[in-house]
């Protein structure tokens, strides 16, 4: 007997190597085939490659993609027979990856990590500039204008350091700017584009964001030659606006410069920020979903061990984890924890979005905030409503 299982990042084969090692302690006749292929994009391709030819994996790398569209594609087997029988506690998972996972009461993955975003903050700087130190609850307003405060020039009127840095390019960090403002990117339903991405709400989040960029409170993206990280390191800008990822690259002289606070919010309306998960499921073609099953419980599950080493490479999808694995008492991370309880799905989790919205360049033309309505109702001219799915591409998961 065998199980077969991919991935594309060799941080996670060393947790699925570790996996392994217990599973076949309890399973000593079973191997366990390790696949590394080269990267996210061919996986994907090769993937689907031989889930249609009927060779495929038994274990099925998940990223985050709408797991009701996974199911009913053909990517992954429902698991909730296996999780009502042996008792798994779902309600160990904060509820935003819980939801993630489930489906009209399918369960189509086991979480293993998450990510979501908050705002870093150089305390030297907030000293330097005689500001409090950011708190939970500021809204919009308050860190713009924090970081106009931020914001310094030489003499010629060249900025020397930036505000804030709020990488702009990418749906993952404007789109709960856009939701704290009243708008959405898209239906909740994922069908609609046509009155949520070119709502007024929604156009004004965007203004509201590029506007830091026309007024050099933030830069684009490009910065140097430096990564986003080492700028925010050696004292390029004051504020970085980024995932829990960041924090993993910095040494431990380099964290107790740093603070962490969480998203800001509109007070209008209940505060809500994007995150992603990753995880595992059984594939539809697996040949014995029971030894599956057993391996994807050491793999994945909170308190198996394996989990505190997920817990290493990103967030933790559960308290169990976040515990044991020394994040829910460590200061960095205390505050992504929290905005976990804020998590809202994605416009990215539904896969027909992505080449409607990203592949179309949608970013790149949105240049400066006068550039918003033009570029957002060219957009949502183009497709006000989503193309259907189909179900044998599964384009972007």
């Amino acid at each position: 007997m065998q199980i077969r299982i991919a991935t594309h990042d060799e941080h996670r084969m060393a947790v699925i190597q570790e996996a392994v090692k217990q599973f076949r302690k309890e399973h000593p006749d079973v191997s366990v085939v390790l696949e590394m292929l080269p990267d996210k994009t061919w996986m994907r391709e090769k993937l689907m490659e031989m889930l249609r030819n009927g060779n495929g994996p038994d274990i099925v790398e998940w990223e985050d993609a709408n797991i009701g569209q996974c199911l009913e594609g053909g990517l992954l087997s429902d698991l909730s027979e296996f999780i009502e029988r042996d008792q798994v506690d779902l309600d160990d998972y904060y509820p935003c990856i819980r939801n993630a996972i489930t489906d009209q009461g399918r369960v189509g993955a086991l979480p293993v990590m998450t990510e979501t975003i908050g705002v870093f903050y150089n305390k030297e700087h907030f000293d330097e500039a005689g500001l409090p130190y950011p708190q939970e609850g500021w809204t919009w307003d308050e860190f713009t204008a924090t970081a106009a405060q931020l914001t310094r020039t030489d003499e010629q009127g060249n900025i020397v350091r930036h505000g804030v840095f709020t990488s702009f390019g990418y749906m993952f960090y404007i789109e709960p700017v856009v939701w704290n403002n009243g708008g959405a990117f898209l239906s909740a339903d994922g069908r609609t584009l046509d009155g949520f991405l070119n709502h007024p709400a929604t156009i004004e989040a965007f203004e509201q964001y590029l506007s830091l960029i026309d007024k050099g409170i933030s830069p684009r993206l490009g910065v140097g030659r430096e990564s986003w990280i080492d700028c925010f390191i050696h004292g390029k800008m004051s504020m970085y606006m980024d995932a829990n990822w960041a924090i993993k690259p910095m040494s431990q002289v380099q964290k107790d410069k740093f603070g962490v606070v969480g998203f800001p919010s509109n007070k209008i309306q209940p505060k809500a920020n994007v995150f992603q998960v990753y995880g595992y499921g059984i594939s539809p073609q697996c040949a014995n979903k029971e030894l599956a099953w057993s391996f994807l419980r050491k793999l994945a599950l909170p308190g198996s061990g394996v989990d505190k080493l997920w817990a290493v490479i990103n967030l933790a999808v559960s308290k169990t984890t976040a515990i044991q694995s020394g994040q829910a008492a460590d200061p960095l991370y205390i505050p992504f924890l929290e905005e976990l309880k804020y998590g809202r799905k994605s416009a990215y989790q539904w896969l027909n979005m992505i080449p409607t919205f990203h592949h179309n360049k949608t970013f790149d033309k949105m240049r400066h905030a006068s550039d918003v309505k033009r570029v957002l109702q060219e957009t949502v001219d183009r497709t006000p409503v989503l193309q259907p799915l189909d179900p044998h591409s599964l384009p972007g998961w």
